[in-house]
């Protein structure tokens, strides 16, 4: 037996009394780990849930900020291939520029849902990020490259309350 979990309690006669606490230890631990753990794991489990909804409104912005970049990078590229003379990396000049805006805004409007069309900020918000994201040459302003753009668009039919809700329902699942 090893000397560390084991102790000399008394001595009889001439012969030593020894204890192994590390199996009365080992017993013990092992009786009360049930006990423990059912007192422990709801206690845990309610500090994890209220840390997570802490976070979740923020991670959900998080979240639908990450997915509006991701739709606005596509838009891009797919306006980018839509339009004749338009390529990625180019400097587009601002007869270009128009109608890259314009179709990959429209793509967005007849093809994303409409809480997603709102998220990012309408049509307009939508073109303007574009407009941004775009290599312009000197010339390309708003005047002459976003509100033409904005011209070309077709019409958006902003979300009823009902898609709102079911929007608000699938990102909180």
């Amino acid at each position: 037996m090893s000397p560390v979990l084991a102790a000399e309690i008394a001595t009889v006669g001439d012969k030593a009394v020894i204890a192994p606490w590390g199996n009365w230890l080992v017993a013990l631990a092992v009786s009360l780990r049930e006990p423990i753990l059912t007192i422990l794991i709801p206690i845990i489990a309610g500090y994890v849930i209220q840390a997570i909804r802490e976070v979740y409104p923020w991670a959900t912005l998080f979240l639908s900020q990450g997915r509006v970049e991701m739709m606005l990078e596509a838009v891009v590229s797919f306006g980018l291939n839509a339009v004749q003379g338009a390529a990625k990396g180019k400097t587009l000049s601002a007869n270009v520029a128009v109608p890259v805006i314009a179709k990959g805004t429209q793509y967005v409007i007849d093809t994303a849902p409409p809480a997603v069309i709102k998220a990012a900020g309408g049509p307009d918000g939508i073109a303007a990020r574009m407009f941004r994201k775009l290599n312009l040459d000197d010339h390309a302003s708003e005047q002459n490259v976003l509100i033409p753009a904005l011209d070309r668009i077709g019409g958006f039919a902003p979300p009823s309350a009902d898609e709102l809700r079911q929007a608000d329902e699938m990102v909180r699942r």
